[in-house]
């Protein structure tokens, strides 16, 4: 060390200034260097919030002193602290997203007016129900508008009460219709006065979402969402089941079932004449025996006194007899309805793509389309898979077509982001980068001046004779060398030089 202090100070000013000067811009670039890459990574906490929902979230992390950047795609956080932040603010209910519930009552305003506390009460009504319906899966903000009348005892027709409510929905997520009906209900059991059909939802694409009938075919809400459910079974079994023989995301499907929804009710009753039961019998039998003695009919018959004279009565015995039986015969009653959703007609389109292959003489990828035998080896197992009965119409259509683009396996690789991936880099091989630069502008300076290098040993003499020039050039010198020396030493000696040559030339 003191050797080095005592070689520094015998350096001229302007080298020891120079020294100086690279040491600290070494020192600063290495600060700076080790500062940025030991800076916080920022990530997103909370994005689309309502004024009010950032107010309170800036709010809350001001006071637990988490250090936070606010720009136009939120709120954003240190990347090691988003998860546990977004449990603890979803324990205190935050973010509220962006209604005012009946908290707003909890500060008392005395001089408010009538009109402005049923204008609260509306606009917490609201906002509770709104929070409500954001707590389904599916949604992920919801808007609730009510219109509410007022009640006045001069007007003769009564109005109604109305909501409309607003969804956006989670990407790839649907309502289904009871869903979207729980919706209808749970609205209108929170109005008095508000029926399910006063009641709209609509989604953010500004779809209908309630609608009861459908007019031109007069299927109701349930039965579309039961035909295009069927209609999604069979275009997934159509793409599993070629999916794997033509490749993933080569085969497109699209169904269309026509499904009869009508109830039929049948009473039916059959009598069989080989099952007959006595059910009653009656027996009726008379028997009388009659033998008395009858007079002459007249004067003398009557005549007191006057000895009778009979004759015999013909019709002396009677006898009747009555047999009736009753039968029953067997009889089977039968009521039935018939089932829902029957299937009338199936109709399949099937769209298969081709193959592709690399051309030999180029990187072109050249389009080879199905042949028959496979288009209709395709067919057969759609219709297979989806219940094909030609008796009731059923069609099935499998078209070979290129799709537009290349397969997902013949796709080039996506682009890395060249700047960003460098900038991730650079930050992690800055430190080291600091330490080679301090090590190239200031330690090996250094030990330069300490340790210099030895004194470069001096040329060897140039031949003056050919002897000599013959006894320098050895076999083992570099040919550079060897030129170097013969040139030196022709432009010294020219004579010598000339003689050598004739030499040679006579030699040959």
């Amino acid at each position: 060390m003191a050797t080095l202090v005592e070689t520094i100070k015998e350096w001229p000013a302007k080298k020891k200034v120079s020294l100086l000067v690279g040491v600290m811009v070494v020192i600063a670039s290495l600060i700076l260097i080790m500062s940025w890459s030991q800076q916080t990574e920022y990530s997103i906490l909370f994005t689309n919030l309502s004024d009010n929902d950032a107010g309170l979230i800036i709010q809350k992390l001001e006071d637990m002193k988490i250090p936070h950047k606010v720009d136009s795609r939120g709120v954003l956080v240190p990347e090691d602290r988003v998860h546990d932040l977004r449990l603890r603010f979803a324990s205190e209910g935050l973010p509220e997203g962006g209604g005012v519930g009946f908290e707003i009552f909890d500060k008392k305003d005395f001089g408010a007016t009538s009109f402005v506390q049923k204008l609260n009460y509306r606009r917490a009504l609201q906002g509770e129900l709104a929070r409500t319906i954001v707590a389904l899966t599916e949604v992920e903000k919801c808007r609730v508008h009510l219109s509410i009348p007022e009640k006045s005892l001069f007007d003769r027709e009564k109005q109604h009460p109305s909501a409309s409510v607003l969804l956006k929905l989670k990407p790839g997520r649907a309502l289904g219709q009871n869903q979207v009906r729980g919706i209808v209900h749970l609205i209108s059991s929170s109005i008095e006065g508000l029926t399910p059909e006063n009641v709209t939802v609509v989604d953010s694409k500004g779809d209908m979402l309630t609608r009861p009938a459908d007019d031109m075919i007069g299927l109701t809400s349930n039965q579309l969402e039961y035909q295009r459910k069927y209609e999604r079974q069979l275009e997934t079994r159509v793409l599993e089941i070629l999916g794997p023989v033509v490749g993933d995301g080569k085969v497109r499907a699209k169904a269309m079932a026509d499904l009869d929804f009508s109830r039929i009710e049948r009473k039916e009753e059959n009598f069989d004449p080989d099952g007959q039961v006595v059910r009653s019998q009656q027996t009726i039998k008379e028997k009388a025996i009659a033998n008395a003695k009858a007079g002459v009919p007249g004067v003398v018959s009557n005549i007191p006194g006057k000895e009778e004279t009979g004759i015999a009565n013909p019709q002396s015995q009677s006898q009747k007899e009555n047999d009736a039986i009753n039968y029953e015969i067997s009889k089977i009653t039968k009521h039935i309805i018939g089932p829902y959703g029957n299937i009338n007609r199936l109709s399949v389109a099937v769209l298969v793509d081709g193959t592709y292959e690399l051309a030999k003489d180029s990187e072109e990828v050249q389009y080879a389309p199905r042949s028959e035998e496979e288009l209709k080896k395709y067919e057969d197992l759609v219709k297979k898979s989806i219940g094909f009965n030609s008796e009731r119409g059923d069609e099935v259509t499998v078209v070979n077509m290129a799709f537009k683009g290349l397969p997902e396996d013949m796709i080039p690789e996506k682009e890395l982001d060249i700047i960003q991936e460098t900038i991730r880099a650079v930050k992690y091989l800055a430190p080291l980068l600091a330490i080679a630069l301090f090590f190239l502008l200031v330690l090996r300076p250094l030990l330069r001046t300490m340790f210099p290098p030895p004194p470069p040993e001096p040329p060897a003499p140039l031949p003056q004779t050919v002897a000599e020039l013959e006894r320098a050039m050895r076999p083992e010198l570099p040919p550079k060398t060897k030129e170097e020396m013969v040139a030196d030493w022709a432009k010294a000696s020219p004579d010598e030089a000339l003689a050598l040559l004739k030499s040679w030339i006579g030699g040959e």
